[in-house]
C-alpha cells in the first residue's frame, strides 16, 4: 500500500448506483449527487484472494479501502506467531475508517475469503470527508462505535466465560448482516472457522467447538459447515 496506482477493475466491476450497500455506508445516504461524487473519488476496484494480507501493520497506508464482497479481519500477531482477531470487516464496511485520520496502523488486515475492494486515494477522501458535514458526523459515529465494540470484546475476554463470548459474537455478526440484507430469516453464510472464532474471543479452537456443540445441544444455535442458525433468538439476547 506504499504507492496508490490506478487498480485494475476486475470483469463487471461493481458500479457505486447498483452497490446494495452504499446507503448505509457512512458517506452514502440519499443525498442527491453523492453516488457521482463517489464514483468520481474511487480509483478503481480489485480482486483479492483469500488469506491475502490487505494490509501489513505499520506500511503507510495510501488507500481507503471499502469491500464490496467478500469477509476480512483485522488483527495483531504476537511473538510466538500468536493471533489476535480485533475485529470483523463484512461486505460494505469500510477496512478501517481510521485510515482517514492515521498515515498508519498498529495491525494488519487479511482477506478471510475471496473479496472485491473498492480504492480510494486516503488523501483525496479525507478531504472529501471535511467537505460535507454530514459525511465527517458519520466517520465520527463510525469510529465511536468501533471503540465500544473494542471495549466490548475486553468485556467478553476479560470476564464473559466462553459460552457468552461465543454467543455474543454469533450474536453480533447476525444484527450486522441482517442490517446489510445479508440473511435469510435467522440463517446464514458465516465464513468463520473455530481458529477464526478462538483468535477473536482468546479461546483455544478445541474449547471453540466444545462450546459450539453446547450451544447447539441447548437449541440456541447451529454453525456447521460456514452455515449459521439462530434457532432461539431470545435465548441468545439474554447471553
Amino acid at each position: 500500500m506504499g504507492i496508490v496506482t490506478k487498480p485494475k477493475n476486475p470483469p463487471n466491476a461493481p458500479r457505486c448506483a447498483q452497490c446494495p450497500y452504499f446507503a448505509g455506508a457512512f458517506y452514502g445516504g440519499n443525498v442527491p449527487g453523492r453516488v457521482a461524487e463517489i464514483e468520481a473519488l474511487r480509483l478503481g476496484c480489485r480482486t483479492v484472494p483469500a488469506k491475502r494480507v490487505i494490509y501489513r501493520a505499520g506500511e503507510t497506508a495510501r488507500e481507503l479501502q471499502v469491500l464490496h464482497s467478500g469477509w476480512a479481519f483485522r488483527y495483531k500477531l504476537l511473538n510466538g506467531g500468536r493471533r489476535q482477531i480485533l475485529s470483523f470487516a463484512l461486505p460494505g464496511d469500510t477496512v478501517c475508517v481510521r485510515m482517514l485520520y492515521l498515515d498508519s496502523g498498529a495491525f494488519s488486515v487479511q482477506a478471510l475469503t475471496a473479496c472485491t475492494i473498492c480504492t480510494f486515494d486516503r488523501d483525496d477522501f479525507a478531504t472529501f470527508v471535511t467537505g460535507h458535514a454530514d459525511v465527517a458526523r458519520g466517520a465520527e459515529l463510525l469510529c465511536v462505535e468501533n471503540n465500544a465494540a473494542v471495549e466490548e470484546q475486553m468485556a467478553d475476554i476479560g470476564r464473559r466465560s466462553a459460552y457468552e463470548r461465543v454467543g455474543r459474537l454469533i450474536l453480533n455478526l447476525a444484527r450486522r448482516m441482517q442490517a446489510k440484507g445479508m440473511l435469510q430469516g435467522l440463517a446464514g453464510h458465516l465464513p468463520l472457522s473455530q481458529a477464526h472464532i478462538a483468535d477473536a474471543l482468546g479461546l483455544t479452537a478445541i474449547h471453540v467447538g466444545r462450546v459450539l456443540r453446547e450451544l447447539q445441544g441447548d437449541g440456541v444455535v447451529s454453525l456447521r459447515r460456514a452455515q449459521f442458525e439462530i434457532h432461539d433468538l431470545a435465548a441468545l439476547e439474554r447471553l
